[in-house]
């Protein structure tokens, strides 16, 4: 098991714009492994590079119930209807804001031997590769919820923060 640390919420990295992955000098292998034990550590359904510190454009993420690395995603399109639910980030523990994203999504990356994918994506899975394609570009879901869904998320956060430090100290 390969489990990366995440990086504190206010690193400079979420907010940077990734580097395409360099198939000549990077390690496939190691990194879908690094993602995807990490991702599973922490309890998540994705997990970007640049969540653990890598400035690279890739994220794994749970589809279908599978284990799976996109290399390079490009969003080619995505679907008139959309849907607004709760969602979670590894990186801002206990942040739960309503978010306004497309229902589905189409989208082409590489595989981690560097070949070609298309694929869609609809529901929860879409959400997921739309969230992690955001990290990838620099943006959390700060940028994408309405002003009072992250105020309201943000005031609850403080509750649950709270509470979990709260049952911290009794497993003391």
């Amino acid at each position: 098991m390969s489990v990366l640390p995440l990086v504190n919420e206010k690193d400079p990295i979420l907010k940077t714009k990734l580097n395409d992955f360099d198939f000549n000098v990077g390690d496939t292998e190691k990194i879908s492994i690094d993602l995807i034990d990490s991702m599973l550590y922490y309890n998540g359904i994705g997990l970007a590079a640049n969540q653990v510190g890598i400035n690279a454009r890739v994220f794994s993420m749970i589809h279908e119930n599978q284990n799976i690395v996109l290399f390079n995603p490009e969003l080619i399109s995505v679907s008139d209807e959309k849907i607004r639910m709760e969602e979670g980030c590894l990186s801002f523990t206990g942040l739960y804001p309503k978010v306004v994203r497309p229902y589905g999504v189409s989208i082409k990356y590489f595989d981690k031997d560097n070949k070609p994918m298309m694929a869609n994506f609809i529901k929860l899975s879409a959400r997921v590769v739309l969230h992690e394609y955001d990290h990838l570009n620099g943006y959390t879901f700060h940028d994408r919820a309405s002003k009072y869904d992250m105020s309201n998320a943000k005031r609850k956060r403080i509750g649950f923060l709270r509470k979990n430090k709260k049952s911290k100290r009794k497993d003391l």
